[in-house]
């Protein structure tokens, strides 16, 4: 039962709580060889980005190993009990309170992939959370003796200033050890990366060579800070991390040294020119990678977007071309198989019926081979190729056949379902002649009218009876005829004359353009 306690959830919470307690202690040594001005005041205070971020990974319950960790750095530092515990209870609030806002106040993602993750760590984790920690850090020590007066607005800055540092520096590493982008292969082959990083080494030895350096070596700053830009746009959050924070370390070491441009007489001013410096070079990577990272997975998912679109498109009209073939077939070729085949199974077809209705079920196939190629070929192409089919059916019938075509404009808009319907209107125009109107010629012009030059209109006109002794405006083939005409968006007339009868189609570029691909949904 006892092996139990070293077992499951507890056991690992108990030891991430010890890691965590550990990490603090350690990093914090580290941090105070920084120090500055007072010994628990220090321009990078670690501590905090490890906390911060073990909270943001793993959650709240880790802060025990903040509270044990702080209270262990500080006893050690030589603090008293108290005083030690209350700095630890501030760091302890600093860690929770930030890591609890940014998580459940603003979405924040470890990843640092958006530019709002970053002004979320910049301003909250750090600007707002250190705020806690170096107001009762500072009370505390103040008020068990460790500092003047006179001297808390300095110590309270310089401590705001490094748990700050802590959490914009400290924290992205942290954060990006678990996740980011892109992999670490991928940077560490990226010879991209290797290029900006000695370029960066070099320019940040000789800017922090020393107190008596030539005029032009701080200069190097300059191109340091080009090695952040170029990092933050080409190597990603991870590369621009790195970037950053070695130029950061050569910053911090050499200026404790005692060397560099940052180094004068007044230490406050010193400390106050390198924190601005780490800040600038931490924060413009970050930003300048999670904008340039927002870009491209806003850039991706556009594109996404797009092909997604794209091919539901192509898949709908795959879908409509198929159901107009369908249709075209059923109603058209079907029907004129389905009529030779009654006929035959009745016995009433010779065989000229036979051959005559297989003729009219070719002509409706290449009649249907012809709309198809409407994208490619004009209104007054596609008429020249009905005319070509309708030719030998009208000399069998003995019609004589009159085409004029003037000069007509090209309707690009036509798609070929439209170029379907006005190939059938004529074609259903003139079989009512062949079928109705004891006609002798049959004309068809295509023209232009003075109206509307944009237009196109087809005439179809016979020497018949007219509608003395067939009423074609009741027949299906007219109501066909119509339809077909109310889906291309065109005007159909139908009107008697002396002798025969006229059928008119108006088909206008506006009304085409208008209805569009809808038209297929029209008949």
């Amino acid at each position: 039962m006892q092996s139990d306690i070293f077992q499951g959830p507890r056991a690992r919470r108990l030891l991430q709580i010890a890691v965590l307690a550990t990490l603090y202690v350690v990093s914090g040594w580290l941090g105070l060889e920084l120090a500055f001005f007072q010994e628990n005041a220090t321009l990078i205070w670690p501590p905090t980005g490890f906390s911060l971020a073990a909270l943001i990974l793993v959650g709240p319950r880790l802060w025990p190993g903040v509270l044990i960790g702080a209270f262990t750095l500080n006893t050690i530092n030589g603090s008293a009990p108290v005083p030690a515990f209350t700095i630890a209870v501030g760091n302890t609030l600093e860690a929770v309170v930030g890591a609890f806002v940014m998580v459940r106040g603003f979405d924040f993602r470890p990843t640092l992939e958006r530019v709002r993750d970053v002004l979320a760590l910049v301003i909250v984790g750090g600007v707002f959370a250190s705020a806690i920690s170096a107001t009762i850090g500072v009370a505390s020590v103040w008020w068990s003796g460790g500092v003047r007066a006179a001297d808390i607005e300095t110590v309270w800055l310089i401590w705001w200033r490094g748990d700050l540092g802590g959490a914009v520096i400290v924290t992205p590493l942290a954060l990006l050890l678990r996740s980011g982008t892109p992999e670490w292969a991928i940077l560490l082959r990226h010879r991209e990366f290797w290029i900006v990083s000695a370029v960066l080494l070099a320019s940040s030895l000789l800017a922090f060579r020393g107190v008596a350096a030539p005029a032009w070596e701080p200069d190097m700053l300059q191109v340091a800070f080009g090695c952040m830009i170029w990092a933050g746009v080409r190597l990603g959050p991870r590369g621009a991390l790195l970037i950053s924070s070695s130029a950061i370390a050569i910053g911090a070491i050499q200026t404790a040294r005692g060397l560099g441009p940052f180094v004068g007489v007044d230490p406050h001013a010193s400390i106050g020119l390198l924190w601005t410096y780490a800040m600038q070079i931490g924060t413009v990577a970050l930003i300048l990678a999670a904008a340039v990272n927002q870009r491209d997975v806003a850039e991706r998912q556009r594109r996404e977007e797009q092909d997604e679109r794209q091919r539901i498109e192509r898949k709908q009209l795959l879908s409509q071309e198929r159901e107009r073939i369908m249709r075209e077939m059923h109603d058209g070729i079907g029907g004129q198989l389905v009529s030779v085949l009654s006929m035959v199974q009745r016995g009433q077809a010779s065989d000229e019926d036979v051959a005559e209705a297989l003729r009219r079920t070719l002509d409706d196939m290449r009649l249907m081979i012809d709309s198809m190629e409407g994208s490619n070929a004009d209104l007054s192409e596609l008429l020249g190729r009905l005319r070509a089919r309708l030719t030998p059916m009208l000399r069998r019938n003995g019609l004589g056949l009159r085409w004029d075509v003037d000069e007509v404009p090209a309707l690009a808009a036509l798609e070929p379902e439209q170029s379907l319907h006005c190939l059938r209107i004529v074609q259903e125009a003139i079989a009512n002649v062949v079928q109705h109107a004891q006609a002798s010629n049959v004309g068809v012009r295509v023209s232009s009218p003075d109206a509307d030059p944009d237009a196109i209109a087809i005439e179809i006109q016979d020497d018949g009876i007219g509608f003395a002794a067939h009423p074609i405006h009741q027949g299906r083939g007219v109501r066909n005829m119509r339809a077909r005409a109310e889906a291309l968006g065109a005007e159909l007339r139908i009107e008697q004359t002396h002798p025969g009868r006229r059928i008119r189609l108006l088909v206008s570029t506006q009304g085409v353009a208008a209805l569009g691909r809808g038209s297929r949904d029209r008949f």
